[in-house]
């Protein structure tokens, strides 16, 4: 069933890391309070992370990457210093993501020209309105907007 279509994608099976809850509580190996643990330890190793991020840092990593996704909407510092135009910088895209389908999303607000897919660097894009009014609207509508559930958009303005 590898790459068979499913809902016109293909589909992708992978053997599990670890034995899911339902299973381990069947086997009476499910522990709660390591559960707990484990779900904590994950989310104070994220936080150090972005406490120690350099500014180079999160958008090396932001192409897919965990930081993207652990800062839904909110550009950091250095995305912050870009000054408003009429091109915007799309970031943490999943890597199925094609043009056509950033065109449909942006294609329904006013002045859109383009999507502009970087293939050598998959998760970024740049779309291309006629002015910064206009890209302003799409982008404050579509900041966040998740193509999957683990891939909010970062929508920033591109460096001129």
């Amino acid at each position: 069933m590898q790459n068979f279509p499913f809902y016109d994608k293909p589909m992708r099976i992978q053997y599990a890391k670890s034995k899911s809850d339902c299973i381990a509580r069947a086997e009476g190996t499910y522990d709660k309070k390591k559960k707990q643990e484990e779900k904590a330890e994950r989310k104070r190793r994220v936080e150090e992370a972005q406490q120690n991020a350099t500014p180079n840092g999160p958008r090396a990593e932001s192409n897919g990457g965990p930081a993207a996704s652990s800062r839904p909407g909110r550009p950091s510092a250095q995305e912050a210093v870009a000054d408003p135009n009429n091109i915007l910088f799309i970031q943490n895209l999943p890597y199925e993501t094609t043009s056509m389908m950033l065109d449909v999303l942006f294609k329904q607000y006013p002045g859109f020209r383009e999507v502009r897919m970087i293939e050598a660097k998959p998760g970024i894009a740049f779309v291309e309105f006629e002015d910064d009014i206009q890209s302003s609207v799409a982008m404050q509508a579509l900041q966040g907007f998740k193509i999957t559930p683990q891939n909010p958009m970062a929508i920033s303005y591109a460096k001129k």
